[in-house]
């Protein structure tokens, strides 16, 4: 059944959808990242556009006559049985394997096709069923007139988001990856993806048939705006063909990085003398534009190159904000941080600590050390020492090229005996 489908509001995560009158009359559809919420009105014994979930039927009628149910499988086969009998198209999950027939028979297992007079017995669950012809009998049809509210599983989508770093800018990539199990085309209009960022869910079973784009036409990316600690974006004219994904441009946007550094973290504790230091790399830069918060995948652009990087969390992502993230182990410092001299007494310790650095790269490299101490700082020796909260302070600069750097502190800690 073709369905095509408009923008209305959303009252859930979701992606809202609304459609025109055909032979039901979906009003609304809230596609979330785990399924979808659709509102549609019934003509007498029309047929449910998608495949409800059952118990999840609810009519918004006030009052209504008894009418009864869809037959429901508790399986697969529940998507099959109403097209046996009649010409379809089965396409593998994970295999490059089409194949065209008759459905001859089905079972919670397996179906038999008619290829050219053929049959064969194929795994059900390895297989998207795409019926080439209406179904003889509506396995969704109700004897009820009136608005209705249903759950599905049929439609859902999931944020793809990429950062993209070079020298001097970084590169935020935001698509949606929208995804039709059902066995027939959508065709939006309009759509609001609508993001609850609170929403933990697994990343999704990709699914093996077309993957469509509609990345390369003209338009201007989708605003992103927030509304009540949630996020929705507008798209246009978008199709949805059955058991495949979808991915849409969401926009791309640049921002300059304004420091990049290398960064550390060292505990101290009772009798440590040494404490090597690992470095990773940090880079900051404001936020171009409102965005999705949530994880990126990066990826480092070495002209032509781009090399696969560790994902990141994106908290901050209003306009103009400053994001702080922290890519991978940075290769160019080494050092450590050893402790001198200690000297006890009644009501305090105190402790000299030198900072060795190196500099193994051809370029000045910036660095930020914090050091924890075992007990509370009541005194430091250098003023260009910055304690941050009690027990700890930070030792940031930059080292020239292919330099050797030292440096002693001296902290008075309270006793903590």
């Amino acid at each position: 059944m073709d369905t095509k489908t408009i923008l209305t509001s959303a009252t859930v995560t979701g992606l809202l959808l609304t459609a025109l009158p055909t032979l039901a009359s979906p009003e609304a559809i809230v596609i979330e990242r785990q399924g979808s919420q659709v509102t549609e009105h019934l003509s007498k014994a029309a047929e449910l556009s998608f495949t409800p979930i059952e118990g999840s039927i609810i009519p918004i009628a006030k009052n209504y006559t008894p009418f009864q149910l869809p037959e429901f499988y508790n399986s697969e086969r529940r998507h099959w049985s109403d097209h046996l009998g009649q010409p379809v198209r089965v396409e593998h999950k994970s295999r490059d394997l089409s194949l065209e027939g008759t459905l001859e028979a089905v079972n919670d297992r397996y179906f038999t096709l008619s290829v050219k007079r053929v049959a064969g017995n194929y795994p059900i669950s390895d297989f998207y069923l795409i019926p080439t012809l209406a179904a003889s009998k509506s396995r969704t049809a109700l004897n009820y007139q009136g608005l209705l509210t249903y759950q599905t599983s049929d439609i859902l989508w999931q944020p793809e988001l990429t950062m993209i770093i070079d020298e001097q800018d970084v590169t935020l990539v935001q698509q949606a990856n929208i995804q039709n199990h059902s066995s027939q085309d959508v065709d939006l209009s309009s759509a609001l993806l609508h993001y609850n960022q609170k929403q933990n869910v697994a990343r999704p079973m990709l699914m093996k048939s077309t993957m469509a784009s509609d990345m390369s036409l003209e338009r201007s990316a989708p605003a992103t705006e927030y509304s009540h600690s949630e996020i929705t974006l507008e798209l246009e004219q978008l199709a949805l063909p059955a058991a495949s994904q979808t991915l849409v441009d969401l926009g791309k946007t640049s921002s300059r990085i304004s420091n990049r550094s290398n960064v550390s973290t060292v505990y101290s504790y009772p009798s440590s003398s040494k404490l090597p230091l690992s470095f990773q790399q940090q880079i900051r830069f404001d936020s171009p534009k409102d965005l999705i918060p949530g994880h990126y995948q990066t990826l480092w652009h070495k002209k032509p190159y781009y090399l696969k990087g560790n994902p990141v969390t994106l908290q901050d992502t209003r306009e103009g904000a400053e994001v702080e993230v922290m890519l991978n182990r940075s290769l160019d410092l080494s050092g450590d941080i050893t402790l001198i001299t200690e000297s006890h007494k009644q009501q305090s310790t105190t402790q000299t600590w030198e900072l060795t650095l190196k500099n193994l790269s051809k370029q000045p490299q910036n660095y930020a050390i914090t050091h924890r101490l075992e007990a509370p700082i009541r005194e430091l020796s250098l003023r260009s020492l910055e304690q941050i909260d009690a027990q700890s302070v930070a030792l940031q600069g930059t080292i020239a090229p292919n330099t050797t750097y030292q440096v002693r502190y001296t902290a008075e800690l309270t006793h903590t005996k």
